[in-house]
C-alpha cells in the first residue's frame, strides 16, 4: 500500500494543517480566556505501526484521548491526545475560565470532551474551508491508555495509515503537549490528496 506524498502535497498540507490549527488556537483561546499559540506543528504521515518509532510515543505513559468521526468526500476520525499530565491541565484552565467554584472530578471528563470537541472541530472547520469541502462531524467520545493502543483500537489495524500532527499548546507561561490524528483508509487519504491537489491548482490559478 503506497501512502506517498509529492513533497508539494506535504507542504501544502503541512500549510492546510498550520490555518486549521490556529483556529482551533483562536477557539481554544475565547474557551479559557487567555490568548494561546500553538507551535507550528510537525506532521508525519506513515503507517500506525511505524508511528512509535518516528514520532517517540512510548515515551508517553498515558495519554487521555478525544475522538471525532467525520464524514465528507473522505472521512475518518480526528484524534486530539494529551500526553501524561497534559489534559489535566487543560481541564484546569477550561474550569478556571468558569470564574466560580467547581468540582473538578466532576466536571473534568466534560471539560475534556468540549475542549476536543471546539479543537476538532475547528480543525475540521478550517480543513473544509482550504478544501472546499463540507463535513459532518459525530459526537465526541472520550478514551485513555498508551497513546498506539488508542489509535490502534480506534483504526483498527496497525497496518492502517495516519496523518500525525505533534503541537505545543503555550498558554502564557505553561506548555502543554498535545498532538493531533486523522485515521483514514486509503481512498479517504486518495481523496484527500485529490483534495489538496485541488487546493494547489486554485492557487497557482490565483497567482498565475
Amino acid at each position: 500500500m503506497s501512502i506517498a506524498l509529492t513533497s508539494l502535497q506535504h507542504d501544502a498540507l503541512n500549510e492546510i494543517f498550520n490555518i486549521s490549527v490556529g483556529r482551533a488556537a483562536d477557539a481554544l483561546s475565547q474557551m479559557v480566556g487567555e490568548e494561546i499559540s500553538l507551535s507550528v506543528p510537525a506532521m508525519r504521515f506513515c503507517l500506525l505501526q511505524e508511528l512509535d518509532a518516528r514520532a517517540g510515543l512510548s515515551r508517553w505513559r498515558r495519554v487521555d484521548a478525544v475522538v471525532q468521526s467525520f464524514k465528507g468526500s473522505f472521512e475518518g476520525d480526528a484524534v486530539l491526545m494529551f500526553p501524561d499530565d497534559g489534559g489535566d491541565e487543560v481541564i484546569r484552565l477550561v474550569l478556571a475560565g468558569l470564574k466560580k467554584p467547581v468540582d473538578i472530578e466532576a466536571l473534568g471528563s466534560d471539560a475534556l470532551a468540549e475542549v476536543g470537541n471546539v479543537l476538532l472541530n475547528a480543525c475540521l472547520s478550517a480543513l473544509a474551508d482550504v478544501l472546499a469541502e463540507r463535513f459532518d462531524t459525530g459526537l465526541p467520545s472520550l478514551h485513555a491508555g498508551r497513546a498506539l493502543d488508542v489509535l490502534v483500537q480506534q483504526a483498527g489495524d496497525a497496518r492502517d495509515p495516519v496523518l500525525f500532527l505533534h503541537i505545543q499548546f503555550e498558554l502564557c507561561e505553561r506548555q502543554v503537549e498535545g498532538c493531533l490524528a486523522f485515521l483514514m483508509n486509503l481512498p479517504s487519504l486518495e481523496a484527500l490528496r485529490d483534495g489538496v491537489d485541488r487546493f494547489l491548482l486554485r492557487l497557482g490559478q490565483e497567482h498565475g
